[in-house]
């Protein structure tokens, strides 16, 4: 049976589980932790997602995800490859660090947020590792508690729900988490025996959710409204899109384009490749290029956040 489609829904928490390659360690040491957080960190910073709450295990990770409209497949291909790379770069291996298909369940986050976050940090209580959530090194529970700072971690969210006082908040949200120390595994959490595997929480939630995903699918805007869309940010025309030169701007745009096309549309870049007369591999290689620019272009950056502007009109289109 063909597995059924990620949903997508901007705003959306999901339940992300990564495991290693036929269970194998996901981390040799405390450095490729570190080197963990800093891509989540970086995965914030350019797809304006959250993370909720997140354990590191051996080798397993779980993370509470917040997507805005980009969607989190690409969010999590992204922070997979990066890690990959530098854990083969480091130990000088090569080949998968992660099982090829990560597991997510989008949550109601209005009932089950709390949940998520509780259940996330007892993972390790649960695993037997510690008899208490706070002396796992590896998780946001001590960011929830105060113990650590994580620059990168909302903890405002939840933290709200239990006082507007920081102080107070964290002891209720601890008197919380300990309160299901006690707790097995929850199988909804792991889209076990729910309506929707992909889904948690009740008919209504779901029946949204499911009505809303096929809406904004509809909708979302294909290879021709993205190549509109750079030729207006650009002011050029279908010629000199095309053009076999090396012209700055119009070698720019079908970058742009490129980008546009694989993280904002419903379109495949070879549908764009045949449109601007360039090999779908060179393109690739030109959205990597404009990645690394942006980061330190802020003009480039600029124009990148105009043509998502635009497009996110059509995205929410109904």
């Amino acid at each position: 049976m063909a597995r059924k489609p990620r949903i997508h829904t901007p705003g959306a928490i999901y339940h992300v589980i990564l495991r290693g390659n036929a269970h194998q360690d996901i981390f040799a040491d405390d450095k490729d932790r570190y080197r963990f957080y800093d891509i989540l960190q970086k995965s914030c910073e350019r797809f304006q997602n959250r993370i909720h709450a997140f354990c590191l295990m051996t080798n397993h990770i779980h993370l509470a995800v917040q997507v805005s409209e980009i969607s989190l497949s690409k969010i999590m291909q992204n922070v997979s490859l990066r890690y990959t790379q530098w854990f083969n770069w480091r130990h000088k291996k090569s080949g998968h660090v992660f099982q090829g298909r990560y597991k997510a369940i989008m949550v109601d986050a209005d009932a089950y947020l709390l949940e998520l976050a509780a259940y996330i940090h007892l993972n390790p209580v649960r695993a037997r590792i510690t008899d208490r959530p706070e002396k796992h090194r590896w998780s946001s529970h001590r960011a929830y508690l105060g113990k650590e700072s994580l620059s990168w971690l909302n903890t405002d969210s939840i933290l709200s729900q239990f006082s507007k006082n920081v102080r107070e908040a964290r002891v209720k949200f601890a008197g919380f988490v300990g309160e299901r120390a006690a707790d097995g595994r929850r199988e909804e959490f792991h889209g076990e025996k729910n309506i929707d595997s992909r889904i948690f929480g009740d008919d209504s939630f779901i029946d949204v959710v499911l009505a809303k995903s096929e809406t904004l699918q509809e909708h979302k805007p294909d290879v021709n409204a993205v190549v509109e869309a750079v030729k207006k940010l650009y002011g050029i025309g279908d010629e000199r899109l095309r053009t076999q030169g090396q012209e700055r701007a119009a070698s720019e745009a079908r970058s742009l384009a490129a980008w546009a096309t694989l993280e904002l549309s419903g379109g495949k870049l070879t549908e764009l490749a045949r449109q601007v007369g360039r090999d779908p591999s060179t393109l690739t290689c030109a959205v990597r290029r404009l990645e690394k620019r942006q980061e330190r272009d802020s003009r480039l950056a600029d124009k990148m956040e105009r043509l998502r502007q635009d497009l996110k009109v059509q995205i929410f289109k109904s």
